[in-house]
């Protein structure tokens, strides 16, 4: 599995793209985790080269309200045999979730891209990373990408630990990673808000959060006068809404 070099990260611009692609496999990486090879023509037009990019899938479903996208992770990708790799998380209601749910070997869909991930920059000296089940696809993607020696801390929260999955990190890979397990009645990133009161955060630092829409909202206030050299911020889903939009 291929992932572009990190030198043309910041350097390499190309329009948005959409590609015909099938499924050519799908299978279940954890509880409640899909993953999706989907096969194309010229997928490299709609891979970008930072780590934890991200690409839009496409689904047609007879609902009558025509075509259904969302956001998914770049998990990998093969330029030989022309093949993506998503992972799905399957939580509540969702057009797109259910589709990959009930999908078969030939199922056809669309992506679009590129889209960058918003991944702190190398001048950051150390990292932190923050995010629900939602995010796991981004943030393995990033910590399998981070080659550098500076200091990478991840805190992950789940709904239910059989959603824990291993990292292929590299050798030279300083991270930890903190699991955080929500408790049942808990609202989502209440345990990430809490990791973040307690985490020190430098000038040098760089921070990324993704996850439900009202956490990153807090997440963002909390963070924005601590003085961190980059903080990115993203609303994956909204609690209560199926198809949710940032």
């Amino acid at each position: 599995m291929h992932t572009p070099s990190p030198s043309t990260e910041r350097t390499t611009r190309r329009a948005t793209a959409t590609r015909d692609v099938v499924v050519t496999s799908r299978e279940h990486v954890s509880e409640h985790m899909i993953r999706l090879t989907l096969a194309g023509h010229d997928l490299l037009a709609v891979v970008h080269e930072t780590p934890g990019s991200w690409v839009k899938l496409f689904i047609n479903e007879p609902d009558g309200f025509g075509e259904h996208g969302r956001a998914y992770t770049v998990r990998g990708f093969d330029p030989v045999a022309d093949e993506i790799i998503i992972d799905v998380f399957l939580h509540g209601a969702g057009t797109v979730p259910e589709w990959a749910e009930r999908c078969a070997i030939g199922s056809r869909a669309r992506v679009g891209g590129p889209r960058p991930s918003g991944w702190p920059s190398r001048g950051a000296e150390s990292l932190l990373l923050f995010g629900d089940e939602t995010s796991l696809p981004a943030i393995a993607a990033m910590l399998e990408r981070e080659h550098s020696h500076r200091s990478v801390s991840a805190f992950i929260e789940l709904g239910d630990d059989r959603d824990r999955q291993d990292f292929e990190l590299p050798r030279t890979s300083a991270a930890v990673t903190t699991w955080l397990t929500r408790g049942r009645g808990e609202k989502p990133g209440s345990q990430l808000l809490a990791a973040a009161n307690d985490a020190r955060f430098t000038p040098e630092s760089g921070v990324w959060f993704a996850g439900e829409a009202a956490s990153a909202h807090w997440f963002r206030h909390r963070l924005r006068d601590r003085g961190v050299a980059e903080l990115h911020v993203k609303g994956y889903w909204r609690s209560g809404v199926g198809d949710y939009r940032e």
